[in-house]
């Protein structure tokens, strides 16, 4: 058998296996799904005639799929195959670095989680939404906790994820998302406007922190992190959730926890912490002025 009829074969009726189910959705979705991954299997591409006889479709239903797939980038057709385009590498692109970083993430959040009480998130920026989204988590085990399911998304402007998010994004996005201000209030406490969140965003970068109390609900608040990889880009922010009332004692403790566990992880994955000098502090934190350190306490000051 030719090598490739014999991948191509192969791959097909693993597919085909799966579309036993009765459940398997509509069929032009299913048949979508079916072509993607049959090309993932033929990195030199295949032909209309290639795929029409291996997954058993007519030319004419294929062609259906293949051009709006070729017309927002995840398929291309040169000299006649078809392979996979470059929309289908960023969304692997960008899938890979998460399944990486909740592997990597997680025994610190595990710990920040025990040493807090309450639940930890990750969350990636979504640029396409302007969102933070919720990627990995472990909840506290309290019964009365902050819970969320997987791939919520969050506001930039107003939850402690998407400000760390948005603090360390590039010019360009920051400015372009503060045109949009006024935003939209969620509870009385949310920040709606641009100027005062611009203001804000240095203070986060210099801090590593962002702090939020009753701005996305009334009664949570939030505290989060820049996770950093290798190449000094923040990649997501380490959040914990809890209520309003359990934080209000000792806001910075979970300030505290919070950082140290983002560092953790952006130490696992290559990130190089400041240099430290010779007294033990680190350089950055030597230069900074005591009216920051001043600000830094404040910002973990809850409201009464």
């Amino acid at each position: 058998m030719h090598p490739r009829r014999h991948i191509a074969t192969a791959s097909s009726q693993a597919v085909a296996d799966a579309s036993g189910d009765a459940a398997a959705g509509p069929r032009s979705l299913h048949r979508t799904l079916r072509l993607i991954e049959h090309l993932a299997h033929a990195r030199a591409g295949l032909s209309l005639s290639a795929l029409s006889g291996d997954l058993a479709l007519p030319k004419s239903s294929l062609l259906g799929l293949l051009r709006p797939l070729c017309r927002y980038g995840y398929l291309a057709h040169t000299d006649g195959s078809y392979t996979l385009g470059p929309s289908a590498f960023r969304l692997g692109v960008a899938i890979m670095p998460t399944m990486s970083l909740s592997r990597t993430a997680a025994p610190a959040m595990r710990r920040l989680v025990d040493r807090s009480g309450e639940t930890a998130l990750i969350a990636v920026l979504d640029r396409a939404s302007a969102a933070a989204v919720y990627v990995e988590k472990v909840e506290s085990a309290q019964s009365i906790r902050y819970s969320v399911s997987l791939g919520t998304m969050r506001p930039l402007y107003c939850s402690a994820a998407g400000r760390v998010l948005l603090a360390f994004a590039d010019d360009e996005f920051i400015e372009a998302f503060l045109r949009r201000a006024p935003f939209p209030a969620l509870t009385p406490q949310t920040l709606t406007r641009g100027a005062e969140l611009r203001d804000m965003l240095p203070r986060i970068r210099e801090q590593r922190l962002a702090v939020t109390v009753g701005e996305v609900s009334s009664d949570v608040a939030g505290f989060a992190a820049p996770i950093f990889d290798h190449h000094d880009r923040v990649i997501a922010a380490l959040a914990m959730a809890a209520p309003v009332s359990r934080t209000r004692a000792d806001p910075g403790e979970y300030a505290g926890l919070v950082r140290q566990a983002a560092n953790d992880i952006s130490l696992a994955l290559g990130h190089l912490p400041p240099p430290v000098a010779p007294d033990g502090a680190s350089e950055r934190r030597e230069q900074t002025p005591r009216a920051s350190r001043r600000s830094e306490r404040a910002a973990t000051r809850l409201p009464r």
